[in-house]
């Protein structure tokens, strides 16, 4: 059984065929990060496969019950029926949606990182925060599917930071690459242009690199406690872009979430991990839940 599995972010929509040992057959990306329409692009690439089921992995908000998507990051996708359009496709293949993240935290659970964890909270800091739920070892999507996404919720009461979902002060704001890249740059940083030139630029000891990257750690850790504080979880998984960074960001990660997750008083043991399996969560995860799909 072959299952074809789709990741759709905000840079890119990653495909991948998978087998039934879970290994990767073939893969290919599309750019999401486009003023081009996405569809025709993608609907190509998809023709050259063929496939016994499909899981699409997507960026939130998602509708599960509708089969339709409307990534914040993605503008011209606003209740996009992907599932439908698929379908058409592949008529005979069941197709499962899950949230991007939540994919990731089922594949990290099963088979990365979080292998023996009965809940597990699962969160990706790329280009933007998601985060995804693995409670009593099966994924959680909630009522529409966007179950955790709590990299839109409002950890800057005061802020007058407006991010691209229209609220102020959330923590995609503060926490995702781009906008820790911003930072550096309003306090006069010029190392270029993207997270990774950044983290070479703080392990070089630019204090603006550093102070930014402190930031963006800081407001992560606060939204993660937040969200255990509510869950009562005590194992997470981070994955995505930023995270691969390393100690220079792990170090200020960890000093953060400690000191805030301590004020709990539940809180003093939670097993953080780095993801396992690095780009190829988000697809792996889709597979996994298409294969449930299916049955």
């Amino acid at each position: 059984m072959r299952t074809l599995a789709l990741d759709i972010g905000a840079t890119k929509i990653a495909i991948g065929l998978v087998d039934g040992n879970d290994q990767i057959l073939e893969r290919l990306q599309v750019p999401s990060n486009t003023n081009e329409p996405i569809w025709p692009v993608l609907k190509k690439a998809l023709k050259g496969f063929t496939a016994d089921r499909i899981g699409i992995a997507s960026a939130g908000p998602i509708d599960r019950v509708n089969g339709t998507i409307s990534p914040v990051n993605i503008a011209q996708w606003r209740k996009f029926p992907i599932v439908s359009e698929i379908k058409a496709l592949f008529p005979k293949a069941p197709i499962g949606l899950l949230g991007d993240c939540t994919a990731v935290a089922l594949a990290e659970s099963r088979l990365g990182a979080g292998i023996g964890a009965t809940n597990m909270l699962g969160v990706v800091v790329s280009t933007g925060i998601g985060g995804g739920l693995v409670i009593d070892g099966k994924a959680f999507h909630g009522e529409t599917g966007n179950a955790a996404l709590f990299g839109h919720h409002s950890i800057g009461f005061n802020s007058d930071i407006v991010c691209d979902c229209g609220r102020t002060g959330c923590l995609e704001t503060f926490a995702r690459g781009p906008k820790m890249v911003e930072y550096a740059k309003g306090l006069g940083w010029s190392g270029g242009e993207d997270f990774i030139a950044l983290a070479q630029c703080a392990r070089e000891g630019d204090t603006h690199a550093l102070e930014a990257i402190d930031k963006g750690t800081l407001a992560l850790a606060v939204g993660i406690t937040n969200v255990l504080n509510i869950l009562d979880l005590h194992t997470v998984v981070i994955g995505g872009g930023v995270s691969f960074a390393g100690p220079i960001y792990w170090d200020p990660f960890l000093r953060h979430f400690k000191d805030e997750r301590i004020h709990a008083g539940f809180l003093d043991e939670v097993n953080v991990h780095p993801a396992k399996l690095k780009a190829d969560a988000g697809l792996m995860g889709a597979a996994l839940f298409a294969q449930e799909v299916a049955g």
